[in-house]
């Protein structure tokens, strides 16, 4: 499955070279290959971003995640489901996270 192909059932993982930290109030992710990271490579994430990617457990399907976000920021659901796609094809297209296969 492609990013851009993502849907409402779409399952999105975080990529396993890919460290998520809390720093001095900013939501880090940062592409570890071979031990070392780069500077250039060093991804900042709002409120909500964080919230996502926090849970991206390989469990719950975008339209769940949808939900979540819903519930938590008091936005319509259509609405969240729309942005939470969004952020995962930002993820997959950066190379931070990567749809599961369907089997």
């Amino acid at each position: 499955m492609t990013p851009g192909a993502l849907a409402g059932a779409s399952i999105v993982v975080p990529a396993p070279d890919v460290v998520a930290r809390d720093i001095a109030g900013e939501h880090l992710l940062v592409p570890v290959r071979s031990g070392i990271a780069g500077v250039d490579s060093i991804y900042t994430a709002d409120e909500v971003g964080s919230f996502l990617y926090a849970r991206l457990d390989g469990q719950r399907s975008a339209s769940e995640l949808a939900r979540l976000v819903s519930e938590a920021y008091v936005v319509p659901e259509d609405r969240a489901l729309a942005d939470v796609l969004a952020f995962l094809r930002e993820l997959c297209d950066a190379g931070l996270a990567r749809p599961m296969e369907t089997r």
